[in-house]
């Protein structure tokens, strides 16, 4: 999906939050280029910013039972 206002991943080794708003604008990423970012979500909480970062939630760790594989091949 696309972003909402309130979506979140989160840094430094999963401790802290920050807002996809925030994300966009310290990357500098023009807002027309916003609406057209995908996500994957679980709520409010964005694993994923498709083809950028990932939440480090959810990064792979040697804590890390199980591991879902996204292949994503463009389009919408």
């Amino acid at each position: 999906r696309t972003w909402r206002e309130g979506d979140f991943f989160m840094v430094q080794g999963g401790q802290h939050r920050k807002t996809i708003q925030r994300y966009f604008i310290d990357e500098k990423i023009p807002k027309e280029k916003r609406e057209e970012m995908l996500l994957l979500a679980d709520g409010s909480h964005i694993l994923w910013v498709v083809g950028r970062r990932i939440s480090d939630y959810y990064k792979i760790t040697d804590k890390t039972k199980t591991i879902i594989e996204i292949q994503y091949d463009g389009g919408i």
